[in-house]
């Protein structure tokens, strides 16, 4: 489950020097001779650990999943299951490849996510999600960087120390050139959801302990379990599609939102005083009409949560 960490520690001027040469980083150091400082070059796009040490200071950043395929399997890949027991084992290699002391190492950021093996182009699931909801609703929102619909966030400026993400693992790879294939799996609809932590400063040892990682995981579950689709609504025999659209509004946006939005509409002539009345009395009266409207949940809703139960299960060995 984890993937993307961070970890920060002081070093030695021996430790630098023996990352320097394992790592094989670049020395760079300023024209009045200060600020010396240790880079990752080429070579991390091959070990896929990116390295940086200014005035003894490590910051180190790995894939877990990638650096324990690569390892194992000889591939930097993380589109497979990848066990919270891996993850460890991962962790614990890694420190010691590196001769580094796991209580002497900070964690700053990471990432929890899971892949779901889908029967749809991941788009439809994309495309369908509305919001997740935590201690409140945060709205996923269409991350501009990628093609529409590929990958939707929470908010994730600055100041926020946990977003969350889903996106369109198997066109990743895929926008990547690499080979979707992994131990003879052809799959390549592969939906990713993630939940990213920065800003953090968690001792190494103190952070792999089983309750740290259990109440971690058990947080990642309730969250996504919590992820919310807009839904399809039908209505009984008679019922005009106007009123269709009106139910739907409300079961997606909620009363309040919507009587917002055709407020917005009325005030900017989009909509006729009687239009406004006509949908603010519907809206007043819904509860006693609803039964004439069935909810409709997709197949891509239902796959999710099975899936997402499913998937949590196996990796959180």
């Amino acid at each position: 489950m984890f993937d993307k960490i961070t970890i920060r520690t002081k070093l030695s001027n021996e430790e630098c020097v023996h990352l320097s040469h394992s790592h094989f980083l670049h020395f760079w150091i300023n024209s009045d001779g200060t600020q010396v400082e240790y880079r990752s070059g080429e070579y991390s796009k091959f070990s896929g650990v990116e390295i940086s040490i200014k005035k003894n200071v490590l910051s180190m950043k790995t894939s877990l999943h990638k650096y324990w395929n690569n390892r194992n399997y000889g591939m930097l890949r993380n589109d497979n299951v990848f066990t919270i027991s891996e993850a460890k084992s991962a962790f614990l290699m890694l420190m010691s490849e590196n001769r580094l002391h796991p209580d002497k190492v900070y964690i700053t950021q990471f990432e929890l996510g899971l892949n779901l093996n889908v029967s749809y182009d991941p788009l439809t699931f994309i495309e369908q999600v509305k919001h997740i909801t935590t201690s409140r609703n945060k709205q996923m929102f269409i991350d501009a960087n990628y093609r529409i619909n590929r990958q939707r966030t929470t908010e994730k400026y600055k100041e926020i120390r946990k977003y969350y993400k889903i996106y369109d693992k198997g066109w990743e790879m895929m926008e990547k050139r690499r080979q979707p294939a992994m131990r003879g799996d052809n799959k390549t609809k592969i939906l990713r959801i993630e939940t990213c932590y920065r800003r953090h400063n968690d001792r190494s040892d103190k952070f792999f302990t089983d309750n740290n990682i259990d109440r971690l995981i058990n947080r990642f579950y309730s969250d996504w379990k919590n992820l919310i689709f807009y839904k399809d609504v039908n209505g009984k025999k008679g019922t005009h599609k106007s009123e269709i659209e009106r139910a739907k509004m409300i079961i997606n946006e909620g009363e309040e939102s919507y009587l917002k939005y055709i407020k917005s509409d009325f005030e900017n002539n989009k909509i006729s005083e009687n239009q406004y009345r006509t949908i603010r009395e519907f809206v007043r009266d819904f509860k006693k009409v609803q039964s004439k409207f069935r909810i409709i949940i997709s197949k891509q809703e239902m796959e999710y949560n099975e899936l997402l139960f499913r998937v949590y299960k196996d990796a959180r060995c």
